[in-house]
């Protein structure tokens, strides 16, 4: 019996490589984000500057789950050298990365528009910034950009170098320029080795009039990086930001950038520790590989310390959703580079907040089944020859109401049907080719908006019945709910599936469009106080809430 069994064990053994193969192939680790704090110049300045305030910052990131942070060296103040080289490198012996950061605001010349902005068409601007950079690479290998690196500076000598071109081709071929210049070119003439990255922020409906130039900037850069801010959803000051963009945006991005798409950045404004916490999902749902927290003076201090504490008690719960999101369903929803969303700013965030799953992409997705347009579609100069092949490929066009009525005047469009929406029409479904196209009133991306006293719209039995056969529709293609109210937002995986309960209430709903009508789910995630209820097909969920099923 020993001899057998010693046979057997070599056996295990010399095949354990194979099996150790086929694990990594078949089943990848899991995996968490990396937790990450700012240190602006200004906190720098205030919390560095002394043995004490280190070691209280580093206290802080312990607690947080910190391991890496980035010292800001240029934020209109810039940054002592020695207090500098004295934090990155008490930082590193404590065993945590460290990188630098740039802030371009408040130098040369200063914006016609946005005070805090800069004029970069300017000589004087122009060189202070590739001296920033030097200063920065000197000291640092990778440096990171925050917002506000673009501009809306139209003053005299901006129009002068603009000429025949217009502000946005202007101002696109500004910033890559000055990118290539006095950014790059700059740093890695200090330090050959340095990486860059470039941040773009949530107001991604207005890259094209700022100079934000993804599509071009990426290529450039090392990485590049997500605002994943959220705010108030019923903040007028800041404009109404829906739970959904964080996620729309990520992914969007992601269809740019690939494997340069680095992670996500939130930070405490305009928001509570439920509202704080709400960011910190959501990123972990758009796979975000990093997430930074800014940042550390105004999370430490008394203003805001309820969010970061709120965020230290729950951060393995953000760490074991991270964990399982990945291979993203949804219908596509297409957003060209630098297009314009005309008098529909950010409706793919309301329609994402209604229950209907997206896939942002930035590619005319012509191999799929079903796709999802707005204006900004018309961003593309081939957009309707490429429709019309999608149509007669049998796709399904889902179509805003506005870009309908636009489309409805353009003779390429074939066959010429009306596909405008008659008065008090919810939804109008018309055979084109061997597709078909669906076009839905603006009244349903409405429904998910919250008021400045904090109110939502309240279903009508018309609405009501639209956004019923609107979902019906989605449920031929994935998952959605048919009966959950607006802002109850479902993000299906290759997996599972994520629900988010983004109102104010507790509230039960069910799938469609997923398994059979007599399917049972089982919880594999969840916040407080959810819980599939007892018949397995109904989910109950808390204001904002989150479970993942499977």
């Amino acid at each position: 019996m020993s001899t057998s069994n010693d046979r057997f064990i070599k056996k295990l053994l010399r095949l354990a490589p194979v099996w150790l193969l086929l694990l990594v192939v078949s089943a990848p680790a899991a995996r968490a984000m990396q937790w990450e704090t700012l240190f602006t110049a200004q906190d720098v300045r205030d919390h560095l500057s002394t043995p004490a305030g280190r070691e209280q910052a580093l206290g802080f990131c312990r607690r947080m789950g910190i391991t890496k942070v980035y010292l800001e060296v240029f934020r209109g103040y810039q940054a002592n050298a020695d207090t500098l080289k004295t934090s990155r490198d008490f930082f590193r012996r404590a065993g945590l990365q460290v990188s630098g950061c740039v802030t371009t605001v408040h130098f040369g010349k200063i914006s016609s528009g946005r005070p805090i902005w800069v004029c970069f068409t300017s000589h004087k601007t122009q060189e202070r910034l590739a001296q920033i950079f030097q200063y920065a690479a000197s000291m640092f290998n990778e440096i990171m950009i925050d917002d506000f690196f673009c501009t809306d500076c139209d003053c005299a000598e901006c129009a002068a170098a603009k000429g025949s071109m217009c502000w946005r081709q202007y101002r696109d071929k500004l910033m890559v320029d000055v990118s290539r210049k006095d950014v790059l070119g700059a740093a890695r003439a200090v330090n050959p080795h340095v990486k860059i990255i470039i941040k773009f922020p949530q107001w991604y409906e207005t890259f094209q009039n700022k100079g934000y130039v993804p599509e071009k900037e990426t290529p450039l850069y090392n990485r590049i990086w997500v605002g994943t801010e959220l705010r108030d959803p019923s903040s007028a000051k800041w404009a109404h930001v829906q739970q959904y963009r964080a996620f729309f945006l990520y992914r969007w991005l992601a269809d740019i950038a690939g494997p340069k798409e680095g992670g996500g950045w939130f930070d405490p404004y305009a928001t509570d520790p439920t509202l704080y916490m709400d960011q910190a999902y959501v990123t972990a749902l758009t796979g975000a590989k990093e997430v930074m927290l800014f940042h550390y003076g105004e999370l430490y201090s008394g203003k805001y310390s309820a969010q970061a504490e709120t965020l230290a008690a729950h951060r393995q719960q953000v760490d074991q959703l991270a964990r399982l999101a990945g291979g993203w369903r949804g219908i596509p929803a297409y957003k060209p580079p630098s297009s314009d969303a005309g008098d529909e700013p950010y409706i793919l965030d309301n329609i994402g907040m209604l229950g209907i799953p997206l896939l942002p992409v930035a590619h005319f997705p012509a191999a799929s089944r079903a796709a999802v347009f707005a204006n900004t579609a018309l961003g593309d100069p081939d957009f309707v020859p490429e429709l019309n092949q999608f149509l007669e490929a049998g796709g399904t066009a889902f179509l805003s109401q506005s870009l309908a009525h636009r489309l409805q005047a353009d003779p390429r469009l074939k066959p010429d049907n009306n596909i405008d929406l008659g008065k008090d029409q919810m939804l109008r479904k018309v055979a084109e080719g061997r597709g078909e196209i669906i076009v839905f009133s603006d009244q349903l991306p409405h429904l998910a908006d919250v008021g400045d006293q904090d109110q939502v719209t309240q279903l009508d039995p018309e609405t009501r019945a639209g956004l019923r056969e609107l979902r019906d529709e989605v449920a031929k293609f994935v998952p959605t709910s048919l009966d959950a109210p607006p802002r109850v937002v479902i993000f299906p995986m290759r997996d599972n599936v994520a629900v988010a309960n983004f109102t104010e209430l507790p509230v039960t709903c069910s799938l469609a469009g997923v398994g059979s009508p007599q399917a049972r789910y089982t919880k594999v995630f969840g916040t407080a106080e959810t819980r599939v209820t007892s018949n397995g097909a109904t989910l109950s969920l808390p204001a904002h809430g989150i479970m993942v099923v499977k």
